[in-house]
């Protein structure tokens, strides 16, 4: 999560230093429920639809901002936040079960202050407390239930809790009770834990020397890093659940050596044969909850949906086979019709959470997923239907792993149990016949599924995001000959910089929703958005988007740059909380070190400016020396690694990478 914790050291010695004062929380009292009160209105004006969501419990909620923080200090409370997204399954099981409870929203009310946060919307709050979760519970997750006192400094965090005990499980409600006696009791102990998490948390941020020479050893290291946490049966890296990571699927497909290829390719086949893939109606789900990628979380997310793209684009163009680029066009198609904005822009997901019919409740999956009788309903003629069941291991009991509510039980996943040559063998049947009953047998699914209520929308447009879309199209219409890709990509890149982009300031806002915008951009958002623009501008050719990218990049230079690291923080330098991070380490979509290593070069490239190569060869250099002992864990810059090093070479000083 947070670049410095890659240091086995750093992270040991943080954790000490922090959890040798959380031991304060075991002697906990209890204390009398309050008359409930009601008060989420504070939430109803918030551009985040995730806060709205929350604007008619009876927590009496603030959005972060110094309101909250005057009534905390004022009565001297501690904060409860919660940080949470609009498509997160257990973040609606907690509302329904906590926050909609009028005795625990009393709990919440009269001993606390209540602060709702969109981690999509404020990443930089996310990631700082989730960067303490994890330090002080070795695990972390959404929703974020984080303590803190009435400054923000966090003394006590967790991720979902039930609203009363079960066994293995304190429940919210109990947790609650005993946290507000505490403070009563010994509140200058709590205020000691905060301040010695801070500080370790500080320490955390401490500088490293550049190397003083860029060479291959970060590209090795990761390979073999790599190899020896690749799953051979299942394809994948470690454990379930199962991200896609398509940062290290895209490096692993532009590494010169076959072992690389060959993992990326499993890895991909796998996935696309998966449940996480939704091969009905285009596009993946979030991740998968099993090894075999068969049970996902139904969240569909803008930004998977453009990297997975490319991925598969990638995949494509080294392989030329038709399954990877009908990956493409499906992915992109899925996006345009299921997550495009009537002006131009992207929406940000699609929930976990959806209904089966008209008069269901919304449950996990339940848009997607198949009982026996809605297969019967969708498919009347029974020798299709049997014929649709061996291909997608659709089972009576379900195919589905329950989860400990039981949501799961008797719905079944499309995932891939037979593909065409193995039908052929099992039915006794030619290819022709095969592709056939395929089609009809999709053809009633999807219109059995598109007669289903819609899933929720998450319709705020996100920068960041849209910019992850732009490469995606721009680099799809380029390469499979797709002008309607490019159109999209003009059309989202023009929305965000007509509505999200003050070109008098500069700023660039994180987030827009129905004519608001939201917070002021973080530096993932100038950066991905200049990459956008810069692969917009090499598939059309139109200097315009150049243009665009450089002042974006130029205004991240003079407010983001830590000119003493030669690397980025991810806020300015007015951040609110106690922490810089400079990330390197990559997710689901790269860092902001890491798309800049991409953009500077590019930039550099167009306008004949040497300063933005010598820029990125310089955040190399750091990155090489924040991440030594674990390259793997920034796979986005490893992809443009040898092209780094070919810049730093004397026989290629004189051109551009």
């Amino acid at each position: 999560m947070v670049d410095d914790l890659a240091n086995p050291a750093n992270r040991m010695r943080a954790s000490h230093t922090i959890m040798k004062f959380t031991v304060l929380l075991l002697a906990l009292l209890a204390v009398q429920l309050p008359a409930a009160e009601t008060g989420g209105w504070r939430l109803a004006g918030q551009s985040s639809p995730y806060l709205q969501l929350h604007a008619g419990n009876p927590v009496q909620w603030y959005p972060w901002g110094e309101a909250a923080f005057d009534k905390a200090r004022r009565e001297n409370r501690p904060l409860f936040i919660s940080i949470g997204y609009f498509t997160c399954h257990w973040c609606h099981v907690m509302a329904r079960e906590s926050f909609e409870n009028p005795e625990i929203a009393a709990l919440l009310n009269r001993y606390f202050v209540a602060i709702k946060v969109d981690r999509e919307q404020r990443p930089d709050l996310d990631d700082a407390y989730m960067e303490y979760l994890l330090l002080t519970r070795r695990q972390g997750g959404w929703p974020m239930s984080v303590w803190a006192t009435p400054d923000g400094m966090p003394f006590f965090a967790g991720s979902y809790f039930p609203p009363r005990d079960i066994p293995g499980y304190t429940g919210f409600a109990t947790l609650l009770t005993r946290i507000a006696g505490l403070w009563e009791q010994d509140e200058p102990g709590i205020r000691k834990t905060a301040q010695q998490a801070v500080h370790g948390l500080r320490a955390l941020q401490r500088p490293v020397t550049p190397v003083a020479q860029l060479d291959m050893q970060p590209v090795v290291k990761a390979r073999t890093a790599y190899a020896a946490s690749f799953d051979e049966l299942q394809g994948g890296f470690g454990p379930a659940p199962k991200f896609p990571e398509p940062t290290r699927l895209l490096f692993l497909l532009g590494d010169s050596e076959p072992r690389s290829v060959s993992m990326a390719l499993s890895t991909l086949d796998h996935i696309l044969a998966g449940g996480i893939h939704d091969r009905l109606g285009g596009g993946f789900h979030r991740y998968a909850t099993d090894f075999a990628w068969r049970v996902p979380h139904f969240e569909k997310m803008l930004y998977d949906q453009a990297m997975m793209a490319r991925v598969c684009l990638a995949a494509w163009q080294q392989q030329r086979l038709p399954a990877y680029e009908q990956c493409v066009r499906a992915t992109l198609d899925f996006t345009l019709s299921g997550l495009r904005d009537a002006q131009g822009g992207f929406h940000s997901a699609l929930s976990a959470d959806s209904r089966a019919d008209a008069g269901g409740e919304l449950q996990e999956g339940a848009g997607y997923t198949w009982t026996v009788a809605q297969l019967e309903r969708a498919i009347p003629d029974p020798a299709l239907r049997a014929w649709t069941q061996a291909r997608y291991g659709i089972q009576p009991t379900g195919n589905a792993i329950s989860d400990p509510r039981d949501e799961m039980q008797g719905r079944n996943v499309v995932w891939l149990a037979l593909d065409e040559p193995a039908q052929a063998e099992r039915f006794a049947v030619d290819a022709a016949i095969v592709h056939q009953r395929n089609r009809e047998s999709d053809q009633q699914l999807r219109r059995a599924r598109a007669a289903r209520p819609a899933v929720p929308v998450d319709d705020k447009v996100v920068s960041a995001w849209n910019g992850y879309l732009v490469t995606a199209l721009a680099q799809a219409g380029r390469e499979l000959g797709e002008p309607r890709y490019l159109d999209a990509a003009r059309q989202a890149a023009g929305f965000v910089l007509e509505r999200l982009y003050d070109s008098d300031s500069g700023v660039l806002y994180r987030d827009w929703r129905r004519g608001v915008r939201g917070v002021a951009g973080f530096a993932e958002d100038y950066a991905a958005l200049a990459e956008g623009l810069l692969a917009l501008h090499a598939a059309s050719g139109e200097q315009r988007w150049s243009l665009h990218a450089r002042r974006l990049a130029d205004y991240l230079i003079e407010h983001f740059y830590d000119a003493q690291q030669g690397a980025f923080c991810s806020t300015t330098d007015d951040s609110a909380l106690w922490r810089r991070a400079r990330p390197i380490q990559d997710d689901v979509v790269p860092s902001v070190n890491s798309i800049l290593l991409h953009v500077l070069p590019d930039l550099a490239r167009v306008s004949g400016e040497a300063k933005y190569r010598n820029m990125a060869i310089r955040t190399a250099r750091w990155a090489a020396a924040q991440q030594a002992d674990d390259p793997a864990s920034m796979p986005y810059s490893l992809l443009t690694w040898p092209r780094l090093l070919a810049a730093t070479q004397p026989a290629a000083g004189a051109t551009a990478p």
